[in-house]
């Protein structure tokens, strides 16, 4: 026994973190979401690893730039920024070619906030000048603590006997890395409790939907980190290929492990170091342990601009954009290589959500990058380490003169490096586009759900307009007097009449079991249920628009409906006919378009400026017809009151119009059925109050209405139904974690 654990622990910890994280994913997928118990070990291990980075990240750069002369900084300042450039250029082009690794996959989206929201600005003045320097390492802002360490390292250059100061600071350098090579040793522990969390809590459905961005993105991050990156250091420096990964595999693989990468800074600084001694004595350079190097500056100022890995993950907006069914077009790549490199020099979430926002990208797709990341932010972990050391290497060595230019040698990198990154964009596009091609399903998901909430709802009978049976009021009564009045002839013939207009998805419409479902349909069995009362459903003819108010008036008053669903905006001519119930949602004014013209719609002005708009409008309502006419005054509007699902989804019939008004919430559904199409709201946005409506003179039974909407909405009803309808949002119906301990073996429920 004591013969293996020495075996064990003589291994290579490298090797061991990796063995550490593979029985991590196995477990993972034995236990499932069991696996979430043992968190706190994976959580206790970061923060251990964590405790010593801002500290030596304050100290050693201060230390080291205070070492250093004017002329020296200077220097320094300008060869890493040059190469830092030359690096991000790297990145820059692979991302304005990123979409063509995408397969011929159509897509669309529910709808969501960030079609109406506005785009929340970054504050790069708080971000990078702190007002409490304390504050920002305590709250780990780090650009704001680089900028506070290096203006206290420049501040040192100017002083004299500053020799006490620096050699007290290199000593708790020192001191903060023997913290972190102790913690180092306890990784396997550490990784094995986060690769299991991870595994056990992913949903492997959520892999299989994201496979394309988590492939490409692992792809080419290995791509840059083993082999394009060190093959450049090979290249222009006297250091070997080999060479330079061995000394950093395991600092590399650490930070893989625990995607962390400030984990494992002050092992990084120490291999920089010793590839450069290298690198000068085999370059007949003599070597000073004592002398001041430049990566004690690089690497820890480096974290202040973002590194090859962060900006990487800008690739998940292009990916969401075309995820999403509207992919970017190309005269919106400069503006997105333009905003996306300054506003990564925040945290990298954050800068994803401003993105999505920015480009009108769902900002749902904001859960599905954080869900990713427990497989790219690795794969990103690997290409920062592999950056930050091929930054320090290069910028020393051209500081230091060891850099070599070697035309042919460089061409033929050159080549091959781009011949690898479009092997790769090419075989994930081949593959996926016709080897494993993929059926668009999102129309057969929005027609396969069914009530949220409502599991013994009262038994429901659906009727035709010209076939309603007589109301039968009174127990035994087969006459058909009318009672008191209205809420008393519902509770008297034990029946609630609900109106509807079919097709209107996603608050009513029929699914693929044939059951009438819906936001407002499952709203009508709640009052039905709340009323004690039975459900009959009366379906309108699809020419009688919602708002022929006088003939819905009628239907009202002779009691064919005792309310008109779904809801439908208020509108000022209806009053002499019809009620409305008080408003309980806001809708906004959208437009379906053709998913290539979206840009053209995303704002009044720019739909102003276009020449021949002529817009379909699904109702004949005055008001929001003469509402569009004062926005749009050169557009021409076209009521258009048929089959409007049929409308959608025939392409040559709606090529004939530039766009369908409608709610956004309404016509992000449309493109659910026809995804070559796209919802835009254009901004400043547009709301409107929607209500049902409600009959004429029955005031007890419209006050019990807006009574009991009150109610639902108070109790979170009305919110839950339109997440799960309008935005679709399902995670509240989605079963356990597939497991093999309960899903194969049965040992657990």
């Amino acid at each position: 026994m004591k013969k293996l654990l020495k075996a064990i622990i003589s291994i290579n910890l490298a090797i061991q973190v990796l063995v550490a994280f593979v029985f991590g994913v196995l477990a993972g997928i034995f236990f499932g979401d069991m696996t979430s118990s043992i968190a706190f070990l994976g959580t206790a291990y970061i923060r251990l690893f964590q405790m010593p980075v801002i500290p030596y990240m304050v100290v050693s750069l201060i230390s080291g730039l205070g070492k250093l002369n004017f002329k020296t900084a200077k220097s320094l300042a300008i060869n890493a920024g040059v190469v830092m450039l030359g690096l991000w250029a790297i990145v820059v082009l692979i991302l304005l070619f990123y979409s063509t690794g995408f397969p011929n996959w159509q897509s669309a989206s529910f709808f969501t906030d960030s079609l109406i929201e506005s785009v929340q600005e970054i504050d790069f003045v708080e971000l990078f000048l702190p007002s409490n320097p304390f504050a920002a390492m305590a709250n780990t802002i780090i650009p704001s603590v680089v900028t506070f360490s290096i203006a206290m390292g420049l501040s040192l250059i100017v002083l004299d006997d500053k020799k006490i100061v620096i050699t007290y600071l290199e000593k708790i350098v020192e001191s903060l890395l023997v913290i972190t090579r102790f913690v180092a040793r306890l990784s396997p522990i550490g990784v094995f409790a986060i690769a299991a969390n991870a595994a056990g809590t992913l949903r492997l459905e959520d892999f299989g939907r994201l496979q394309i961005y988590i492939i490409l993105n692992g792809l080419i991050a290995f791509a840059l980190s083993l082999w394009i990156l060190p093959k450049l250091v090979s290249v222009l420096t006297p250091i070997k290929y080999g060479d330079l990964i061995k000394e950093i595999r395991e600092p590399i693989v650490t930070a893989f492990a625990v995607s962390n990468l400030l984990v494992v800074l002050p092992i990084l600084v120490d291999s920089s170091k010793k590839l450069i001694d290298n690198a000068k004595t085999e370059n007949g350079q003599k070597t000073d342990q004592s002398e001041d190097s430049p990566i004690d500056v690089i690497i820890p100022a480096s974290f202040n601009f973002p590194n090859m890995g962060k900006l990487m993950s800008l690739a998940f907006i292009p990916f969401a954009a075309w995820y999403a069914g509207t992919p970017l077009s190309p005269a919106q790549y400069p503006t997105f290589i333009a905003t996306g490199i300054p506003v990564f020099f925040a945290d990298a979430t954050l800068g994803t959500l401003f993105l999505l926002s920015l480009f009108k990208i769902p900002t749902n797709m904001l859960d599905i990058f954080i869900t990713v990341e427990v497989f790219t932010g690795r794969f990103g972990t690997i290409l920062a380490g592999m950056y930050t050391v091929t930054l320090a290497i290069l910028s020393t060595c051209a500081m230091e003169g060891l850099l070599r230019f070697n035309r042919r040698k460089l061409i033929r990198f050159g080549m091959g490096s781009v011949l690898l990154i479009a092997l790769i964009f090419g075989s994930v596009h081949a593959v996926f586009s016709y080897v494993f091609p993929q059926q668009y399903n999102k129309d057969q998901l929005l027609k396969s759900l069914t009530p949220l909430r409502i599991r013994d709802a009262q038994p429901a009978q659906l009727y035709q307009l010209d076939e309603v049976p007589p109301r039968i009021v009174g127990a035994g009564d087969n006459s058909e007097a009318p009672a008191p009045n209205r809420l008393e002839m519902i509770r008297s013939s034990k029946h609630l009449r609900v109106c509807f207009q079919d097709e209107n998805y996603p608050l009513a419409y029929s699914n693929d079991q044939g059951d009438l479902v819906g936001m407002d349909i499952e709203m009508a069995h709640i009052l039905g249920k709340d009323l004690g009362v039975a459900i009959e459903f009366i379906a309108l003819r699809k020419d009688q628009g919602f708002f022929d108010f006088q003939e819905l008036g009628q239907h009202l008053t002779s009691g064919v409906c005792d309310i008109v669903a779904p809801s439908v905006p208020l509108t000022p001519e209806g009053q002499t006919f019809i009620n409305y119930s008080d408003s309980f949602v806001n809708r906004s004014v959208g437009f379906v378009v053709d998913g290539r013209n979206k840009q053209n719609f995303t704002s009044w002005q720019k739909m102003q400026q276009q020449p021949n708009l002529k817009i379909a409008m699904p109702a004949n309502a005055p008001y929001y017809i003469a509402k569009l006419k004062g926005l749009l005054p050169n557009a021409e509007i076209v009521v258009k009151e048929d089959d409007i699902v049929e409308f959608i989804t025939n392409d040559s019939d709606f090529a004939k119009y530039s766009a369908l008004a409608s709610s956004a919430e309404t016509g992000a559904a449309f493109t659910l059925l026809s995804p070559n199409k796209a919802v835009a709201v254009p901004q400043p946005v547009v709301r409107f109050p929607a209500a049902y409506i409600l009959p004429e003179n029955s005031p007890d039974f419209n006050e019990t209405v807006n009574v009991w909407l009150q109610l639902k909405q108070e109790d979170g009803t009305i919110n839950s139904l339109n997440n799960y309808w309008v935005k679709g949002n399902l995670s509240s119906t989605e079963k356990p974690r597939w497991s093999i301990i309960r899903d194969v073996l049965g040992w657990i429920e």
